[in-house]
């Protein structure tokens, strides 16, 4: 009977043994997992990705406490879930900013052509208006050049979800531009 016991004693201490030498410190998926996070951060997914990012900071933050406690097993599995999680939240922001920047960049020209027409009217009418009203429409032009290079340094930086917001403001203002010119004609002509 003590040679089961002793047999069983030594069981006991090699599956203690082998589990705490399979359980060693996972600097491997902390480095991938950190990778995969700054990854989704350049991608801007917490901006775009929004719940994603937050699952895989939520995965993240519970490796965290499995690895403050020493119980790296487990915190290997959670890293690996926060790594493909934050890869997941990657793709989708990049998918939703590439869709923003294409919009963008049709707004941009469709602001270029219909302001490089609207200024030429103003030169070509221009004679047919009062300098009040003139100087109305330059006032705009001014407005709308400052927008343009706002929504060129917001695409510079990045910064695509400003850019459309300045971008759907500032053709907002030809479109204005454009109906206050054709007002100015439309009643000039009438007197």
């Amino acid at each position: 009977m003590r040679q089961v016991s002793g047999l069983a004693l030594l069981t006991v201490l090699f599956v203690v043994t082998s589990g705490s030498a399979c359980s060693s410190r996972p600097d491997e998926q902390i480095k991938v997992a950190e990778k995969a996070m700054e990854q989704a951060k350049e991608q801007r997914a917490e901006e775009f990705a929004q719940s994603d990012w937050a699952n895989a900071q939520q995965v993240w933050e519970q490796a965290q406490s499995q690895l403050k406690n020493q119980r790296y097993g487990e915190a290997g599995t959670l890293l690996l879930r926060a790594k493909s999680r934050f890869e997941k939240a990657r793709d989708i922001a990049k998918a939703k900013r590439d869709g923003v920047l294409k919009e963008v960049q049709g707004l941009q020209k469709a602001i270029d052509l219909r302001y490089k027409t609207l200024k030429t009217d103003v030169e070509t009418k221009g004679a047919k208006l009062s300098p009040t009203r003139k100087k109305s429409l330059e006032d705009s032009f001014k407005d709308i050049d400052k927008g343009i290079e706002k929504v060129q340094a917001d695409t510079e930086a990045g910064e695509y979800s400003q850019a459309r917001t300045t971008a759907q403001t500032t053709i907002r203002q030809v479109f204005e531009a454009e109906k206050q010119l054709q007002g100015y004609l439309g009643t000039e002509k009438k007197t």
